[in-house]
């Protein structure tokens, strides 16, 4: 048992599962109120407009390549996951009337809607009525039309589908993106639900899309944490903005909840010159290098006397370590490298004897008063460590 910990809570808090150690990253623990937001968005900032076209209308937008199919460039999620029959029944459910559910669009370019729901659809669509590629198969009720492709289908068959009608629902410009995150989010209803950061990916497209990529990928992050952190789901660049967003507005100005800061974050780069953002990129590299001299296998992980195997990396630990790492002066980090074991020693009695900085960087990691704290608790030691 961790010392200090005082009540029945702190200790459940405080316990890492066995089961953590067999991931790479440890997964964070969220209360309920967490993700909720201190100043919540004025909801009469939504703009959403409800459509009820005809099917024709979505099949010449593909047509004209005014329905952004190729998702991997935002959401990195592919289309024509569905099998010949599931896209077949697709097309069969048109033909014999029934409803479809609703498709959801970012329309914020006109010319260029982002598909946020309904792309297996829409792919199902496109195969059949625009490349004509999907020949029918396995139907239900239609059996005799199997094996039949658009161009064999006879010419009231077609405008069955064509005057088909269907809910639409667009995002329309001047949305703001905190409302258009949460709408991203609460939406989504596909076979794969975004992760966070892949819905910040497809938000921010262009210069703040690329940074947090290459942020991602960069060298020194990758030997500071041994390639453990997976690309898969942009879970590599979910810890690089994390550091962007606390290393831009510091750990003193942030405000729940922590998907918002981050995408603050996101959104700030379009502003900034490349000097501003070589800056950061320096200052990052530096910090993942002073780390690994440090700590070398163990920098990002909750190491505790209790400890058997090498703990996961932990993403709260990465984010104050990092930033503050990186806020230093060179100077200042070369004489922290000179008093590594001392700093070391340091933040790992943190880790035993803080119960609340224990907590602080396992569970609710997003509540304001935990994230000041293990953020300040971590300036404090690197600056007395220096001082020593």
């Amino acid at each position: 048992m961790l010392k200090g910990m005082k009540s029945d809570k702190n200790i459940e808090e405080a316990i890492v599962l066995e089961d953590s150690f067999n991931e790479e990253v440890e997964q964070e623990q969220v209360d309920a109120d967490e993700a909720l937001m201190e100043k919540p968005f004025d909801p009469t900032k939504i703009n959403i407009e409800t459509k009820t076209p005809s099917l024709d209308t979505l099949i010449k937008r593909i047509e004209r390549n005014e329905i952004q199919m190729d998702t991997t460039t935002y959401f990195q999620r592919q289309d024509d996951l569905w099998d010949k029959t599931k896209q077949s029944r697709l097309i069969e459910s048109i033909l014999i009337r029934f409803p479809l559910p609703a498709f959801f669009f970012d329309a914020s370019d006109d010319n260029n809607w982002l598909v946020v729901d309904g792309l297996q659809r829409l792919s199902s669509i496109r195969n059949f009525c625009v490349t004509k590629d999907l020949k029918l198969t396995n139907l239900e009720f239609l059996t005799q039309l199997n094996g039949k492709g658009w161009k064999d289908l006879s010419g009231d068959l077609k405008r069955i589908i064509e005057e088909a009608q269907v809910v639409i629902y667009k995002i329309m410009p001047g949305t703001p993106t905190d409302v258009k995150f949460n709408i991203f989010k609460r939406i989504n209803t596909g076979g794969l639900v975004l992760e966070p950061q892949e819905i910040r990916h497809a938000l921010f497209q262009g210069k703040p899309a690329q940074f947090i990529a290459d942020l991602g990928k960069n060298e020194a992050f990758l030997k500071a944490t041994e390639g453990r952190i997976k690309t898969h789901r942009m879970l590599d660049r979910d810890f690089a903005n994390r550091f962007l967003a606390f290393y831009l507005f510091g750990y003193e100005n942030y405000s729940p909840d922590l998907d918002t800061f981050m995408s603050k974050a996101m959104a700030n780069i379009y502003n900034m010159s490349q000097s501003e953002l070589d800056k950061i990129i320096h200052n990052y590299s530096e910090a993942m290098i002073v780390a690994k001299k440090i700590f070398k296998e163990e920098a990002f992980r909750k190491i505790h006397n209790e400890s058997k195997r090498l703990p996961p990396i932990n993403k709260a630990l990465f984010d104050a370590l990092a930033t503050q790492l990186a806020v230093l002066s060179q100077s200042e980090r070369d004489a922290l490298v000179s008093k590594g074991k001392v700093f070391k020693k340091g933040l790992y009695d943190l880790l035993n004897n803080d119960a609340y900085f224990f907590t602080s960087v396992t569970s609710s990691t997003g509540d304001k008063n935990r994230v000041y704290h293990r953020h300040n608790e971590i300036k404090k030691l690197i600056h007395q460590t220096i001082e020593s």
